[in-house]
């Protein structure tokens, strides 16, 4: 592939381009497509995914109805082939070159927007969770999503404001409480539902709409997704007849540990087993 050695900012496999690294930078986000992983190992994700989803526990979030499955946090713990994946050069490399550090899985997850009741996502950003409640330091993380469904313009699609990344954390209001449906479940779950518990300004939101557009990436199964932690996201709910299933990996640079904080997440949540993934060169 042409220009993969100019895109190479640690040793072992570097499966972007310079110009995909660019523009990761630039926009905050990069749509890659249907085969960038190699077929059989997509094939055994997305039969492991609902084994994943079945999965009992409290890393299982359902929706506010209290039936739906709206994620599972932790599979790349407990999923054999989603540990596989998660270790992939094709996705850890990536991640390797977009932080230009050794890499590690800080939290995973399957997000299900289950036909005719998959809920929405408000706007947020992702690393001020884990600044506040996990304690990294800097916003150097990649969100990498592999769909494991198409994901179309009606089966709610994540939604972008391309470069509202490079303002850094925006203004907003840290909202006491847990969420309506919510009440007696454990303070950690008031980050995972589909009301924020940080509200981002919508005067903010709206500014940077106008200033940077939205887009809404859409592809078939297999196109993986890469967004920066503080690039400004929503998704709508679910109104169609199809779900829209997604692994998503957030891998963290070793350089960026999580600091101690005096109320840990779960390990579930936010792993705190700092140990690079090997790739072979």
């Amino acid at each position: 592939m042409a220009g993969i050695d100019a895109a190479r900012t640690t040793a072992g496999p570097a499966p972007l381009t310079a110009a995909m690294v660019a523009d990761y930078h630039r926009d905050g986000f990069l749509l890659l497509p249907g085969d960038h992983l190699p077929a059989e190992l997509l094939a055994e994700l997305v039969e492991a995914a609902p084994r994943v989803l079945a999965q009992q526990g409290p890393q299982r979030v359902l929706e506010r109805d209290g039936v739906t499955v709206r994620s599972v946090y932790g599979p790349h713990r407990t999923d054999p082939v989603v540990a596989r994946v998660s270790r992939s050069a094709e996705l850890a490399g990536a991640a390797r070159q977009l932080l230009d550090d050794e890499v590690y899985v800080h939290q995973s997850k399957v997000n299900l927007k289950a036909a005719f009741a998959g809920d929405q996502w408000e706007w947020h950003q992702d690393y001020i969770n884990w600044r506040d409640r996990d304690g990294i330091p800097r916003p150097d993380l990649v969100n990498v999503t592999v769909f494991l469904n198409e994901v179309n313009e009606f089966n709610g699609p994540l939604t972008f404001i391309p470069g509202s990344h490079r303002h850094g954390l925006l203004a907003g209001t840290d909202t006491d409480g847990m969420p309506a449906g919510y009440e007696d479940g454990p303070n950690w779950m008031a980050t995972l539902t589909a009301t924020e518990k940080f509200q981002v300004d919508r005067a903010v939101i709206r500014r940077l709409a106008e200033e940077g557009g939205l887009v809404s990436p859409k592809g078939p199964a297999g196109s993986v997704l890469m967004f920066h932690p503080n690039v400004l996201h929503a998704s709508s709910p679910n109104l169609s007849p199809f779900d829209r299933g997604m692994l998503l990996m957030v891998y963290n640079g070793v350089r960026n540990a999580p600091r101690p904080v005096a109320s840990p997440r779960p390990d579930f949540l936010a792993d705190r087993e700092v140990a690079p993934i090997p790739l072979a060169a």
